[in-house]
């Protein structure tokens, strides 16, 4: 089973986007079973598939020893290939509560993980990470094999890039097997200074993903429809593109 962490210090690199174009184009082109695991307290990746209201248990229950027994009972089923586990608002008390009392657990979502993966119903688990180093954010690096970075190129970026490979470094001292599947440049267009960057960030010792998502007004209009991008617009630029960058996190499709 892979399980990647898609995560950056910064917010507005496209995650979230990232996120749901993969899980799409992995249940439906790669016939592959995918849980999404939302850790942001936005819950822009929930509120995408879940529009209603309801209560449904979801990260911080996972975190805090309240969710049900069997893994399967927490998640939301999207469709017979998709399911989430869900966030909420509560994440953002759970940084404050795991700070002053300890309260959050965060190597139960490693164990959340490992039982679906024993159970051998999922095959890819993606995590949508809030920007920085939230208590949800670690612990989904602590359940996480790899990380995939979304990056712009500007920068701020650039210069973020020291900060956040030195954290992932720290955090293999409790994750030991975690590794770097690549930065991804997000929203390139042909300007010098994009070009300018993605030379500096190609030069530095970082496995860069040869695919870049290419910018396209598709990308918000398909956040304001709920459609999964490679679905709103499968001609678009950059719905090629996340199928290219498919391809080379995990082959071809069958």
């Amino acid at each position: 089973m892979r399980t990647i962490a898609i995560h950056n210090l910064k917010g507005g690199v496209g995650k979230t986007v990232t996120a749901i174009s993969l899980s799409r184009i992995l249940t439906a082109e790669y016939g592959k079973r995918v849980m999404l695991v939302d850790c942001d307290g936005q819950c822009n990746l929930t509120r995408f598939f879940i529009p209603r209201e309801e209560d449904v248990p979801g990260v911080y229950e996972v975190l805090t020893g309240a969710h049900e027994p069997l893994w399967s009972d927490n998640v939301d089923r999207i469709d017979d290939r998709l399911c989430i586990l869900a966030a909420s608002s509560a994440l953002y008390e759970l940084d404050v509560a795991a700070i002053t009392r300890g309260d959050a657990n965060l190597g139960a979502l490693r164990g959340f993980i490992s039982a679906a993966e024993d159970d051998g119903e999922i095959d890819v688990v993606l995590f949508d990470c809030p920007p920085g180093f939230s208590a949800a954010s670690c612990a989904a690096l602590m359940a996480a094999r790899e990380v995939l970075i979304p990056v712009l190129m500007d920068g701020f970026s650039l210069e973020g890039m020291a900060d956040m490979t030195h954290q992932l470094r720290s955090l293999r001292s409790v994750n030991p097997g975690l590794k770097l599947a690549g930065v991804l440049i997000n929203q390139w267009h042909r300007s010098p200074a994009v070009e300018k960057g993605e030379e500096l960030l190609r030069s530095m010792p970082l496995p860069v993903c040869r695919t870049v998502i290419r910018r396209t007004d598709k990308v918000p209009e398909s956040t304001f429809t709920k459609q999964p991008l490679p679905d709103y617009s499968r001609g678009s630029a950059a719905a090629h593109d996340y199928r290219a960058l498919a391809r080379e996190l995990f082959g071809e499709a069958r």
